[in-house]
């Protein structure tokens, strides 16, 4: 076991992401052949038992069979004063970081470039090919709603990307259990019947997400549920809507215009939930489904709401009224319920 732990430790799994059957570019290995896959999976599924850090751990245990037993100390050693972890930030050959609800700690430990290989590939339970599409858009979607970021270096044909290589950065999102949250939006949706719907905003890192799990799961519930269909394209946010009294059907994987076609013609959604609107190709779906009579809450990346109807797709959904109000989001510090600003139509269009 610890030679295993030794061959993965110090030689460099991989050189592009996505991309074999190709030679060794000197700096990694491509896996040209079947059998060559097959081994590096052996490999993966003894990396486990040989980095396994078996104490109390404040991060996933999944997470922590794939992380050096320093990192997951370092991490246990801060204690429950840096707040709640939400994300974790990982560079090869720099420093670490962890960003909770109480702002940003930098991390002493440092991972090698093969320590980077290594986890990457344990993630993908030593396949990489078998999630090459989800590498190239950077991302992979672990249990539990987890979402890992993953930049590098980018081979590109046009505007594709077609594979990714000397991976710099895993940056790892850790969603929160539902809190109840969402209570001024859950009220605005209950009070409106006439089809249009929510948008909400904010910065990255402010919780879109979180809030939208909240807010899925209170109107799926209770005596005026409502049969809610969540579009989860990325594979997080249906994290913690399982539970066994709640009217919520999670399409995932799906493209999101497929999601939000599927669920408006064969569903019978009486309220579609999806994450990061903004592309324009998604508006003819989103269209249609408001067409419809099926209101929408959604969220997007933006500082306030002149930012947000800047951007053409939206500005498009606004002129269609799909939704009657946009809701800002902030969280105060300290962590606890949002701050909520809420602009109607009216005064979104006139900004005021």
């Amino acid at each position: 076991m610890w030679k295993l732990y030794e061959k993965c430790r110090t030689t460099p799994l991989m050189s592009f992401v996505g991309f074999f059957g190709h030679k060794s570019d000197g700096q990694g290995i491509y896996f040209s052949k079947e059998e060559d896959k097959e081994e590096v999976g052996r490999l993966a599924t003894h990396i486990r038992g040989a980095v396994l850090h078996r104490g109390r751990t404040r991060l996933p245990a999944r997470l922590c069979e794939l992380l050096p037993r320093e990192l997951c100390e370092e991490i246990d050693a801060l204690g429950e004063g840096v707040g709640h972890i939400e994300e974790l930030r990982l560079r090869t050959e720099r420093a670490s970081a962890l960003t909770t609800d109480r702002g940003t700690v930098r991390l002493q430990t440092v991972l090698s470039r093969a320590w980077m290989d290594q986890i990457l590939l344990g993630l993908c339970n030593g396949s990489l090919y078998a999630h090459r599409d989800t590498i190239a858009a950077g991302y992979l979607t672990l249990p539990e709603g987890i979402r890992v970021g993953i930049c590098g270096r980018a081979s590109v044909e046009g505007e594709k990307i077609l594979g990714v290589y000397d991976v710099s950065a895993l940056n790892f999102r850790f969603p929160s259990r539902l809190l109840g949250w969402g209570a001024p939006i859950v009220r605005l949706l209950r009070e409106r019947r006439d089809g249009r719907g929510i948008l909400i905003y904010a910065p990255p890192g402010e919780g879109k997400t979180t809030l939208l799990r909240c807010v899925a799961a209170q109107m799926a519930s209770g005596n005026d549920a409502r049969r809610v269909a969540v579009i989860d394209t990325r594979g997080e946010l249906g994290f913690s809507l399982e539970g066994k009294d709640l009217s919520v059907d999670v399409l995932s994987g799906y493209p999101r215009g497929l999601g939000i076609e599927i669920a408006t013609r064969t569903m019978n959604a009486e309220l579609i939930v999806c994450d990061e609107l903004g592309e324009e190709r998604e508006a003819a779906a989103i269209l249609s489904a408001q067409n419809s009579g099926v209101p929408f809450v959604a969220t997007a990346h933006a500082e306030n709401v002149s930012g947000l109807l800047r951007r053409t797709g939206i500005r498009r959904l606004h002129e269609a009224r799909v939704f009657f109000a946009y809701v800002g989001i902030r969280r105060p510090r300290g962590g606890g319920e949002f701050i909520y600003t809420v602009t109607d139509w009216e005064a979104a269009e006139h900004g005021t």
